[in-house]
Formats: structure tokens, C-alpha cells, sequence
């Protein structure tokens, strides 16, 4: 007796009426001619039935794993942050990420100061004005005998507590005039060049003004409101921003020597950042290092800003930035990429890529042993490492993006036109940019005053190094 499987495949190679009847064991003699016709329009349907569903499985398969795709693009895009990705914080809005996902690396030590650490309590403040309050015993302050024995008291502890109060003083000007009895003319008293109206700002209140202008960047609403704090009355928006615009004009000499400082500098850093101004998107262009920082605001994000202020124009030395392609114009540098702004996007990959964790973490670590061997021949008074094991390390970090662009393989053109440039696909396109800017990658480590990242020069500096100025350039 055959099996429903085998009947259903020998209808489907044409198998004849009477031909699948004798494989269950009917003959069609025993049957009524009128079910002939029947069998055979029935064999028909079930033929046609079970192409319908094969084809609607197909369907469903293919349907399925578009689901998937889809899915897995909306958790990887739900998952993208500023520290897995090259989005800005700036665009992260109220959906800020938890900062114990960062790059930053447990060390394993407790919190506080380590053992063996110099403690350093707060050093004596000579101020300007000292208040001193004594404190008795509390059985003394109802005694009668309290004035007879403070000459016998002594101070057993002495406890500083500092503190400012901002006092407004008015340094009041007056100009006189008399008509001299022995020249006989009216003789007039000049007035100090800072007096220039009856009623103004001293130094020392437009030096608040800029200084809360300068530590955070806030509306000018909100500046007349912490000046206020400060100094206990309201100065206008309008005085504010006055204020601030008399101090910039100041500042264009100071300015021109931050820019041909950095202009010539051996090595910096360069970014943007968006901002909103008014309501309205502007970027913050950033060009620095260890010792100064150069910031400057415009519409355009690309190029053309930064062709617009020239600085990079004009610059030389080692230019440490992201892969943004702008940056790749300037052919007077040298490219080093911010390996940093790679790492959060090798993260942002391994959340993408499924099954693939195991193969960013390796490059990653990659990118970390590089980094370890810079600072071990640093720190055993080395300026390089040898050519042997440069050229090592290109060879495993070749294969590795080669294995990676092997597994990732461009994704199919939909268009049957083919028309425009084939799709990589983000992952395949971040190793393209890898393998293309090799030697902006490895520039770090061949070059040992290229930096690792660019995001130390906007705040610890390097090694002792502090920032020491700064110039917001609006």
C-alpha cells in the first residue's frame, strides 16, 4: 500500500488515474465509469492545490525574513547612541544613554584614593576680612563669674569656615570747576577715561557678566538671571549682550594668535557638534590641543565651513578627527582617525550584526593592543616602535578586515535598472573606510606624537599638559 506522500508525488509527475489507483490497490475495472472523469479532475485539483500552497510557503518564508530584517534593523537603530555610534549626544534628546555603556573601562580598584596616595586637606586662605567668634562653655554663659575667668580660658580648637559675599560699591565721581581768582577763567576737572557716562558697569561687574557667558552656554535670559544671583541686581539682556560683543571685538588679536598657534601646531584635533540658536540648527566647529581651543559656529556642517574659516586651509602637522569625509579634503595634513569614534561604532556593529559579537570584539581589541604597545615603549623611554613590528600589525590588521568584508557582502541591488552606486550596507561600509584609510588608522602609532583619540584635547590634555586657554568665536 503506498504511502500519501508517495501518491501525492506520483500525481504531481502525471501519474495517470488508473496508475494511482493500483498503487492503493483499486483496480478501475471494479469502479463505475462515471468516476473516471471524477478521479481525474480531482487529481487535477490536488495537483493545482498543492502548487498553491508551495508557493504560498514560499511567500511566507521570504515574508518572514524581510519581518526579520526589519526587526533586527529597528533594535539596532533603538540601540544607536553617542556611545556606540558617531551621533552626537547633542541628538540624543531626552532618550540619553547610561554612561556605564561607554568605552571606558572598569580598573578594578575601589573608589577614593588609593593606597600610598598624599592626602591633601585644604591649605590655610588668607582673606581679605576675618571674623572671629568665640564659643565658651555652655555652664560659663550663665555664670556670674564669666568675665573673671576669660582671661583664664584657652583656645583648645580653631575651625576656619571661608566664605564670599559679593558687596556692590558705588565709586562715586565728581568733577568740579571754579573760576580762578589769579587767571581769571573757568578751570574744569577731567574725568578718568572708564567714566564715560552718570551711570555705567565697573570692570569687575562686566567680568561676572563674561564669565558666566563663558562657562556654559545658555540664552541670554538665563545670563541676566545667574547675574542677578551674583550681584543682587538686574542688568538689561540688552546691556548683557552689549557686554558680550565689546568683549569679543576685544579678542580678535588674541584670536589671530590662537589661530596661527594652531595653524602651525605639530598635531590637533578637529570635530563638530550641533547647536541650536534661535531655533535654529548651527554647527560648532572645533580645531584644538593640549593648549588652546579654537570653536567657531555655522549653518554648513561640511567643507564649506571649513573652507569658509580658513584655519585648516592653512594648516599643517597631524590632524586627528573622525572618518567625517570633509576632513579627508585637506590634503595640507596628515590624517590620523580617531580610534575612539571607531570603537563606538565597532559596538554599534556587533549590536547590529547578530552571531558577530565575537569578531568586532577582536577588532576592537586590536585597536586596544595597539594602543597598550604605544604607551609600554613610551613608558620605557622609546619615540617608536620598530619596523618589524609595524609591519606585523598591518598584516593581522589587513586580514582582519579582509575576513570581516568576506563575511559582510554587499547586500543585492534592488533596482532591475541598475542604476546608481551598489548598496554596501553600514557594516561593509565602516570596514570599507577602514581598509581605504589604513594609514590614517595606524598614523598614531607610526607617528607617536599623533594622539589615540581627539576627544582628550578638549579636556584632560596629555600627560602633564593642561589646557591653558581657550576663545569661544562666534
Amino acid at each position: 500500500m503506498a504511502e500519501t506522500n508517495d501518491i501525492i508525488r506520483l500525481i504531481q509527475e502525471g501519474g495517470k488515474p488508473d496508475e494511482v489507483l493500483a498503487s492503493i490497490g483499486v483496480q478501475t475495472s471494479d469502479l463505475p465509469p462515471v468516476m473516471m472523469p471524477f478521479l481525474t479532475t480531482l487529481f487535477s485539483f490536488i495537483v493545482s492545490m498543492k502548487e498553491s500552497v508551495d508557493n504560498n510557503s514560499e511567500q511566507l518564508r521570504a515574508l518572514n525574513s524581510q519581518i526579520e530584517k526589519i526587526s533586527n534593523l529597528l533594535e539596532a537603530k533603538n540601540n544607536t547612541n553617542s556611545t556606540n555610534s558617531s551621533i552626537p549626544p547633542s541628538k540624543e534628546g531626552l532618550r540619553k544613554p547610561n554612561r556605564k555603556t561607554g568605552l571606558r573601562e572598569p580598573s578594578g580598584r575601589k573608589r577614593g584614593a588609593q593606597k600610598g596616595h598624599e592626602g591633601k586637606g585644604l591649605a590655610r586662605i588668607e582673606a581679605g576680612i576675618t571674623e572671629e567668634k568665640n564659643h565658651y562653655p555652655e555652664e560659663c554663659l550663665a555664670c556670674e563669674n564669666l568675665t573673671c575667668c576669660l582671661g583664664n580660658m584657652a583656645a583648645m580648637a580653631t575651625g576656619h569656615v571661608y566664605e564670599t559675599a559679593t558687596v556692590m560699591i558705588d565709586r562715586k565721581h565728581v568733577a568740579y570747576s571754579i573760576v580762578c581768582p589769579k587767571m581769571k577763567k573757568l578751570l574744569k576737572a577731567i574725568m578718568p577715561g572708564e567714566v564715560k557716562s552718570t551711570q555705567q558697569y565697573g570692570n569687575s561687574i562686566r567680568t561676572i557678566i563674561i564669565d558666566t557667558w563663558a562657562t556654559g552656554i545658555t540664552s541670554i535670559k538665563r545670563l541676566a538671571d545667574l547675574v542677578q544671583e551674583r550681584i543682587g541686581g538686574r542688568i538689561s539682556e540688552g546691556t548683557i549682550m552689549k557686554v558680550i560683543v565689546e568683549f569679543a571685538a576685544s579678542c580678535s588679536s588674541a584670536i589671530s594668535k590662537i589661530r596661527e598657534y594652531l595653524i602651525s601646531a605639530a598635531v590637533k584635533g578637529a570635530d563638530e557638534t550641533g547647536m541650536r540658536t534661535d531655533g535654529i540648527l548651527y554647527w560648532l566647529h572645533t580645531v584644538c590641543n593640549e593648549k588652546a581651543t579654537y570653536l567657531y559656529a555655522d549653518r554648513k556642517r561640511g567643507f564649506r565651513a571649513i573652507e569658509k574659516d580658513g584655519l585648516l586651509m592653512n594648516a599643517g602637522g597631524i590632524l586627528v578627527h573622525d572618518c567625517w569625509s570633509s576632513y579627508f579634503n585637506l590634503h595640507n595634513t596628515t590624517h590620523a582617525i580617531c580610534l575612539q569614534h571607531i570603537q563606538r561604532e565597532l559596538r554599534g556593529a556587533a549590536l547590529r550584526e547578530k552571531g558577530h559579537e565575537a569578531y568586532f570584539k577582536r577588532l576592537e581589541d586590536f585597536l586596544l593592543d595597539m594602543r597598550k604597545r604605544k604607551n609600554d615603549a613610551i613608558e620605557a623611554g622609546k619615540d617608536c616602535l620598530d619596523e618589524e613590528t609595524i609591519r606585523r600589525l598591518r598584516t593581522e590588521y589587513a586580514a582582519l578586515i579582509d575576513e570581516g568584508l568576506e563575511t559582510f557582502r554587499p547586500p543585492k541591488r534592488k533596482s532591475i535598472l541598475k542604476l546608481g552606486r551598489i548598496p554596501q550596507g553600514k557594516t561593509r561600509s565602516l570596514l570599507s573606510r577602514l581598509k581605504e584609510n589604513t594609514d590614517a588608522v595606524f598614523c598614531f602609532i607610526e607617528n607617536f606624537d599623533a594622539w589615540f583619540t581627539n576627544n582628550e584635547s578638549l579636556c584632560e590634555g596629555f600627560g602633564n599638559a593642561k589646557v591653558s586657554q581657550s576663545c569661544f568665536v562666534t
